[in-house]
């Protein structure tokens, strides 16, 4: 589905602000923002949180591309690009001189039809983080789903992220182990659903499109027009039969090592 393009910007915006927070506030992350590009890292040695998202044109990419490589080299931390949809032709040519690698798209994913209720599941049962321990839960298997090394999940979500009015954060229980989160983040009318994870051994089991349905009916719950996301391979999939559409991708390329 072709999208407007206020949609679009309402979309980018909500996954620049939302990994921006969450990465500034992990424990050795930060966000920093420009009119042209924006930059976010974990800490973390993973280029999936170490990320320069470019948003706009540029009459001198080359320019661009010293800043974001000082800064990262100064932190001897590898990192990705991700272009907005329209733009990657205007850096190609200077991303690839470079030694920068293409690789999958990103799909960008919308769902305007939000439910007004979930089907129960006797299996799982899915309850809001809001003390510590639920926290300790999710930190743990967000950081087992996405396959973060061991440890790491209060280094990269931490407590901090409790105090934020306009995101929550999800966990699912399978015979009272947790085995799956989610995670809202609301900007203006988006409903930004983040932090999808489910451990190996329960996976397959509908648990990653329950979690993910509970986020984007809490967005509706808090006034949003719409929900949005960014799919993996094997997410993608779920989504879509949630009823998310896969509205444009990001162009992805891998920093030279």
């Amino acid at each position: 589905m072709a999208l407007d393009d206020k949609y679009v910007l309402l979309m980018d915006q909500n996954y620049l602000i939302a990994m921006g927070l969450l990465m500034s506030n992990s424990v050795a992350g930060e966000f920093y923002d420009s009119y042209r590009f924006g930059i976010f890292h974990s800490g973390v040695a993973m280029q999936d949180f170490n990320v320069v998202f470019i948003k706009r044109k540029s009459s001198n990419p080359k320019k661009l591309c010293d800043q974001w490589e000082h800064f990262f080299t100064d932190r001897n931390l590898p990192f990705r690009v991700v272009v907005t949809p329209n733009l990657a032709d205007d850096y190609l040519s200077v991303l690839l001189d470079r030694g920068y690698k293409k690789i999958d798209p990103l799909p960008v994913m919308a769902l305007f039809n939000m439910p007004d209720r979930l089907t129960p599941r006797p299996d799982l049962v899915i309850k809001e983080v809001r003390n510590p321990k639920d926290l300790g839960h999710f930190q743990e298997t967000a950081a087992r789903g996405f396959s973060l090394p061991e440890g790491s999940g209060p280094f990269v979500i931490t407590d901090q992220i409790m105090n934020w009015a306009d995101c929550s954060m999800f966990v699912g229980y399978c015979e009272d182990q947790p085995v799956c989160t989610s995670m809202l983040i609301k900007t203006g009318p988006v409903a930004g659903v983040y932090w999808v994870s489910t451990i190996a051994g329960y996976r397959e089991r509908g648990f990653g499109r329950a979690v993910t349905e509970w986020a984007v009916l809490e967005g509706k719950n808090k006034n949003c027009n719409f929900a949005c996301l960014q799919a993996s391979k094997m997410g993608k999939p779920i989504y879509e039969k949630i009823g998310f559409d896969n509205s444009y991708h990001y162009s992805v390329f891998s920093a030279p090592s």
